[in-house]
């Protein structure tokens, strides 16, 4: 069962790791951010599915947790809307160090196709 978990989840997390693993095997001065950032997006993705699993661990059945996001659902979207928003500033306030030769600029030749 956890190895089908773990396929049918690559389709989506594959396209955040894949990637970046790629790049990060290319540029070796950005080793020790992309390894962070690839922790934080496991942290991120994991901490969810532990407060889920203590809730029903501690006995709160599904009916409660599914009542108590149907009557939560807009304060939800309003914070992912909210989060979105101030990651979305974020980058355009820090666009022009991206632009004047920050690490990040560099992308590897690729070889032809």
């Amino acid at each position: 069962m956890g190895f089908l978990v773990s396929i049918l989840e690559s389709l989506c997390t594959g396209q955040a790791y894949l990637p970046t693993i790629v790049f990060v095997t290319r540029v070796p001065h950005l080793r020790a951010a992309a390894v962070a950032y690839l922790l934080l997006y496991n942290v991120m993705f994991i901490v969810p599915l532990l407060a889920i699993l203590a809730a029903t661990y501690l006995g709160v059945r599904s009916e409660t947790l599914g009542n108590l996001l149907r009557k939560r659902l807009s304060l939800a979207k309003f914070a992912m809307a909210g989060l979105f928003a101030g990651l979305a500033l974020f980058l355009m306030m820090t666009r022009q160090r991206f632009q004047h030769g920050h690490p990040l600029d560099y992308v590897p030749d690729m070889p032809n196709q």
